[in-house]
């Protein structure tokens, strides 16, 4: 530790001390700049209030001065008396104005005050009148029990006969111009064969043998 460094850490406890002095003269410092700032805006708020109290006295008896020239030429004055139109006129137009200083501290609650005296009972009015019947109920009521069964109704009259159907087709599954034949070769089988066909059992048999169009080719 340098000769300096010793130096100030011996005398540390002074140099605590400047520095809450200073701390403290600024603040008493700004605190009194406050109260002067206050008291200058409090001066300039009861002089602008002592103007605007000469400037409502006079108005007032310029207002005087007009009304009763008015009447002195014999008409009615339309403005009324300045002391009728505002409320407590003398004490607003007085100068120097009274400037109310702010709030003082709350007191204290009072004791709790006694009970007063309980009044007397009230009696009961007279009865009003009846009311009017109330209109009919449009929600249904609960479905009611079955009743009796009803006489036997007389028998229906018999109905007219359906017109006769188309007579069917036979058991044939040929197109038109085909029937059912036996196949050359084959006298168990039974194949659509054209009925202008020739017996040739040595030719090929048409398309319409197996069932296919006669239209269509042989791959």
């Amino acid at each position: 530790m340098t000769r300096t460094a010793h130096l100030f850490y011996r005398r540390r406890v002074l140099l605590w001390g400047v520095a809450a002095l200073l701390f403290l003269g600024g603040g008493l410092a700004l605190a009194f700049l406050r109260i002067a700032q206050a008291d200058q805006r409090a001066d300039q708020m009861a002089a602008e209030a002592d103007r605007r109290g000469s400037a409502v006295s006079t108005l007032a008896t310029d207002v005087r001065k007009l009304r009763s020239q008015v009447r002195a030429a014999g008409d009615v004055p339309a403005a009324p008396d300045p002391g009728e139109a505002i409320e407590d006129l003398p004490s607003r137009a007085g100068v120097p104005v009274q400037i109310p200083g702010p709030p003082g501290p709350v007191g204290a609650q009072g004791d709790r005050g006694p009970v007063g005296p309980t009044g007397p009972a009230a009696s009961p009015g007279p009865a009003g009148t009846d009311g009017k019947a109330g209109a009919d109920s449009t929600i249904p009521g609960p479905v009611g029990p079955a009743g009796p069964p009803g006489p036997a109704g007389a028998d229906g009259a018999n109905g007219k006969d359906g017109a006769a159907g188309r007579d069917g087709r036979d058991g044939q599954t040929c197109p038109a111009g085909y029937s059912l034949q036996p196949p050359p070769g084959d006298p168990d089988a039974l194949v659509c064969r054209r009925d202008s066909a020739p017996s040739n059992p040595g030719s090929s048999p048409s398309p319409a043998v197996f069932g296919l169009p006669p239209d269509r080719r042989r791959s």
